[in-house]
């Protein structure tokens, strides 16, 4: 049987839920990890239109980038559209910011689908925060420990995975009346041979983490220490670049955007230099613009610009085309269908036919 965890834990695989910038609310936001799955609809936004289309197929799952749950709830109305979602038992699992960064995600898909080469990271986010767990065990348990611990998410770091160090020294106690020792007596100062064990951690894993080592440490009352860290586990590209092997001249390029990206229209500046190496970010990246001013770089392409982001690409060299939110970041849902199928191909997965692009064009 696939449940809700079982999505969930393969987006995560690919773009970590931890990586979301702070603003953001991404993860599971309605439903239950245990709640079994055999349709799912992915979909770009949740609204009462894909909600419809969702129970008219008999989805128990929807997939969306923008999350249905974004700024804090103060009422749970009827018309709501989480309410409506637990109502027809609907489960929500949101992938937004994290998304836009991940290999393989909304920025890789928009330099792909521009026909752009030699990918790479233009503007990188600032890393998540980490934790690092220290748990003191008996030798002999120390291995199986560590095992769990790695099994539920703990010891990655960058492209490793099981990481942990580990220290031998000796641990005392005093179990007191009412105690039940895995070692030792009541009223009895024990003295033991145990490992402390440190593995790196994320926010999101941590507390299937800490289940894990309880659940496998011998002790009734296991000793363990929780440290945040500051460090940087990874680095993320908030905005990519890329090349031509044929440098466009400006007007010819915007209209390529368009035709790529399906637009009915497209906002830009023509630039005054051929376009060779192109700056890209999906969705509202209009102040990556500043960035793209300063780096090396003939053209930027986005889906949202406020009027001063416009001002000041309009004082600079470069071609800059804002060819809307939507039609940038639209293109992930053909991605994540094809990559849910492959991974389970005994349920239904299916992009959703709703529009939910707000803009039109005359």
């Amino acid at each position: 049987m696939i449940t809700i965890g079982n999505i969930y834990d393969d987006i995560d695989s690919f773009a970590p839920f931890s990586t979301a910038l702070g603003f953001d609310n991404v993860g599971l936001l309605v439903g239950s990890r245990k709640d079994p799955v055999e349709r799912i609809l992915v979909a770009l936004d949740i609204t009462p239109a894909v909600i419809e289309e969702a129970k008219r197929q008999g989805a128990q799952l929807i997939v969306s980038h923008h999350p249905v749950i974004f700024q804090p709830l103060r009422r749970l109305s009827r018309d709501s559209i989480p309410y409506q979602l637990a109502q027809s038992g609907i489960g929500a699992v949101c992938a937004h910011t994290n998304l836009d960064m991940a290999r393989g995600g909304v920025n890789d898909c928009l330099g792909e689908t521009l026909g752009l080469k030699n990918l790479s990271c233009f503007v990188e986010e600032s890393s998540v925060p980490y934790w690092k767990i220290a748990v003191f065990v008996p030798v002999n348990d120390a291995q199986k420990v560590t095992d769990a611990m790695a099994k539920a998410g703990a010891g990655k770091l960058g492209q490793y995975e099981a990481c942990s160090f580990t220290v031998q020294g000796k641990g005392a106690f005093l179990p007191q009346e009412g105690a039940h020792p895995a070692i030792g007596q009541c009223g009895m100062l024990e003295k033991v041979d145990e490992c402390r064990v440190e593995m790196l951690c994320s926010p999101d894993d941590l507390p299937s983490v800490l289940e894990a080592m309880r659940e496998t440490h011998p002790y009734e009352e296991p000793a363990f220490d929780v440290i945040k860290n500051y460090g940087v586990m990874k680095q993320f590209p908030g905005a990519m670049v890329g090349e031509w092997e044929i440098p466009m001249q400006p007007r010819e390029f915007v209209a390529h955007v368009k035709e790529r990206l399906h637009c009915e229209g497209v906002r830009y500046v023509e630039g005054t230099r051929p376009i060779k190496r192109v700056a890209f970010c999906g969705g509202a990246g209009g102040d990556r613009i500043f960035e793209a001013i300063a780096g090396n770089v003939d053209a930027y392409v986005t889906g949202e610009m406020k009027h001063h982001e416009w001002l000041a690409a309009s004082q600079s060299e470069l071609t800059v085309v804002d060819a809307g939110h939507f039609k940038t970041e639209t293109i992930i849902v053909a991605r994540l269908v094809q990559r849910l199928s492959k991974h389970f191909p005994q349920i239904c997965v299916e992009a959703s036919e709703t529009c939910t692009d707000g803009v039109h064009y005359l």
